[in-house]
């Protein structure tokens, strides 16, 4: 099914859900090892490439997971849990989407403001700020305190999707990826 149903998620929210969890966790993976190759290296630097285009992919996929997910209600969860926990839930979703947003739009800004030139699977963008030191080093501080905040979302995502279904038992995991066997 293509659409969202009152008891699973569709086929295509399910394609946004993963190819933006493959895209950040890709991007987090490749900043996290970059550290251990020296500086200049061949390998630093792709890691660093690969780093900015999956965060630019991210930033690309949110667009129409929002539009799809505006247009197609979550399904409900069974049993319904108390209104607490389905609003911090509401809340938890928002925020990964703010930082999905948020960490590529400060990448971006703050290799600019450093002067560097930013492209997407080899194609320039199209410069937003220009070159102001002073300002990239703030911005790539920004970007890396979003970061850490998106380390810990996630963390806490997946803690979530997993207590759901091992102590709850309920159906939030099996919306998304279909029943376990």
């Amino acid at each position: 099914m293509l659409r969202n149903t009152r008891h699973s998620y569709g086929v295509l929210a399910r394609v946004f859900h993963w190819l933006s969890a493959i895209a950040v966790v890709g991007a987090l993976i490749c900043i996290e090892i970059n550290d251990f190759f020296p500086r200049g290296s061949t390998e630093r630097l792709q890691l660093l490439l690969w780093h900015i285009d999956a965060g630019l992919l991210t930033a690309l996929l949110l667009v129409p997971r929002l539009l799809w997910r505006l247009g197609n209600r979550p399904p409900d969860v069974t049993p319904p849990p108390p209104p607490l926990f389905q609003l911090l839930a509401r809340a938890g979703h928002w925020a990964l989407y703010g930082l999905m947003l948020a960490l590529p739009l400060f990448g971006v800004l703050a290799l600019q403001a450093a002067g560097k030139p930013v492209a997407l699977f080899g194609s320039a963008l199209p410069v937003l700020l220009s070159s102001r030191p002073g300002l990239g080093h703030v911005l790539k501080e920004v970007h890396e305190l979003l970061g850490n905040l998106m380390l810990v979302a996630l963390t806490v995502h997946v803690a979530a999707s997993v207590w759901h279904h091992r102590f709850l038992r309920d159906d939030t995991l099996t919306r998304l990826i279909g029943p376990l066997r």
